[in-house]
């Protein structure tokens, strides 16, 4: 015989919040790492606690969640960010972020407006002698409420997919102290090789993030580039 509790008598959620991360109509490259979390919904009511439903941002800057129906509470988490939000309030450090109301009765698509502090452009990688070397630009965005930290830290993240984030272990950080600029970071082929087991492709997937002050853990990130041509080490 088998017996379920009455908690489990519900339909599956069936309804989607979906949008992108935009700034100035275009969208904002975000992290990709499930573990960066940007957004979440709350829910009230039914007798439960509710910490919240994590809602994933991509690498291209959108995202889509299922939901039940009902009402919620949407609001960014309480991290530091390297971007400004234009649809929620900042109430104070230790605080967070205010929230906005959402009765979902059907599909929702909204976008999700942010300023960032800066902007990368000019992104290219090329193959100098045995390094991966990534070029790029990076200039102040006005706007922002506050004024931009400056740029703490250069980072690459180089993988043999076109999945690239910062949980990318194949990684090299260089120490910056800027406002912006034109920029460079490069990675030894070998470093590449040997950050993965039977590494011997001709190929790399890489991609550049900047760090600004008091913001450690979310990054401002390029756009994913193919590196090809690389020499392969011989087998041993």
């Amino acid at each position: 015989m088998f017996a379920s509790c009455e908690y489990d008598n519900f339909d599956a959620p069936s309804l989607t919040v979906s949008g992108n991360l935009t700034y100035n109509g275009k969208n904002v490259l975000f992290d990709g790492n499930p573990a960066r979390t940007l957004l979440k919904v709350v829910q009230t009511g039914f007798g439960k606690v509710d910490g919240g439903t994590a809602i994933q941002v991509s690498d291209a800057g959108s995202f889509t969640q299922l939901l039940f129906s009902g009402e919620y509470w949407l609001t960014p988490y309480n991290n530091q960010y390297p971007f400004e939000f234009t649809q929620f309030e900042n109430l104070g450090a230790g605080i967070g972020y205010d929230s906005i109301h959402i009765d979902l009765q059907d599909n929702l698509k909204m976008d999700i407006e942010v300023i960032p502090y800066y902007e990368i452009s000019n992104y290219n990688v090329s193959l100098d002698g045995n390094n991966m070397v990534m070029k790029f630009s990076v200039s102040k965005v006005a706007g922002t409420q506050k004024a931009a930290p400056v740029i703490k830290n250069v980072r690459c993240f180089v993988s043999t997919s076109k999945i690239v984030n910062s949980a990318t272990t194949c990684a090299v950080t260089r120490a910056v102290n800027t406002t912006g600029g034109d920029l460079s970071i490069s990675m030894p082929v070998t470093t590449y090789q040997n950050g993965y087991v039977n590494n011997f492709r001709d190929y790399a997937y890489c991609r550049i993030a900047i760090e600004l002050d008091n913001t450690p853990n979310y990054y401002l990130f390029s756009e994913v580039q193919k590196l090809e041509g690389l020499p392969v080490k011989e087998w041993k």
